[in-house]
């Protein structure tokens, strides 16, 4: 669990995981953010349609599901943000003529949806598996009316800005990887937001460690727990 960074013009929602949690995919995760919650499900690579076929790299089919049930404008978006991030970060030559399919549950929202969904996207690849580039970290930021930045807006902050982010980050080079924004706002409130969202993704990729570290502990433990092993030895009967 991360708490709040320690910038006191930042303020971010609680963010819980939970990994492994699909026992029929190759990697998952869930991820909640104040009462943002995400579930992705990883499976591949596996066998692709020869339609959809690269001889050169795998390719990536998402779907996006959300909380209502039904389909929204926004799902597409949602799709194409993690087609894009995953051709930057994975090793895509590592597999072709594959694909990797990722379902993505939106359980519930209240605002940063997109960041959520590229947070537990990324805890699902490396629970998969899946050889990647680097670590990845999706950050909300609104600009207010008043001008102030708020990060890890929920929906009525978002409702209420006049300017969306969405950034996402790999940890090599504290590099932006993605982009989002809407609205308007000056060039320098801009480059604020992009500042300051780098330093959030920086407590989620030690958030991402400690989820990790927590679930190798349980692996542990689970194994020091079993029974030894008997080895059967065969016993000559006497005649």
């Amino acid at each position: 669990m991360i708490g709040p960074v320690p910038d006191n013009s930042i303020r971010v929602r609680p963010i819980v995981s939970e990994l492994a949690i699909l026992s029929n995919c190759d990697g998952s995760a869930r991820v909640r953010q104040g009462d943002t919650s995400v579930v992705v499900g990883i499976w591949g690579p596996v066998e692709v349609r020869q339609s959809r076929e690269n001889p050169e790299k795998c390719v990536f089919e998402p779907s996006v599901k959300a909380a209502t049930g039904h389909g929204t404008p926004l799902d597409k978006m949602y799709e194409e943000a993690i087609t894009q991030t995953c051709e930057q970060i994975v090793y895509t030559a590592s597999h072709p003529r594959t694909s990797i399919q990722i379902i993505v549950q939106i359980e519930s929202e209240d605002g940063s949806v997109l960041a959520v969904v590229k947070n537990a996207l990324c805890l699902a690849l490396m629970d998969a598996g899946i050889p990647m580039r680097s670590m990845f970290a999706g950050v909300s930021c609104v600009e207010m009316e008043n001008g102030e930045l708020s990060w890890d807006p929920t929906a009525e902050e978002e409702e209420e800005s006049t300017a969306r982010f969405t950034f996402v980050f790999e940890n090599l080079k504290d590099q932006a990887v993605y982009m989002q924004c809407t609205g308007e706002c000056h060039l320098e409130r801009y480059m604020l937001a992009l500042q300051k969202s780098r330093q959030v993704a920086g407590q989620v990729f030690g958030f991402y460690r400690e989820s990790f570290e927590k679930l190798l502990r349980k692996d542990i433990k689970y194994q020091m727990l079993l029974p030894p092993v008997i080895k059967n030895e065969v016993v000559d009967e006497p005649e």
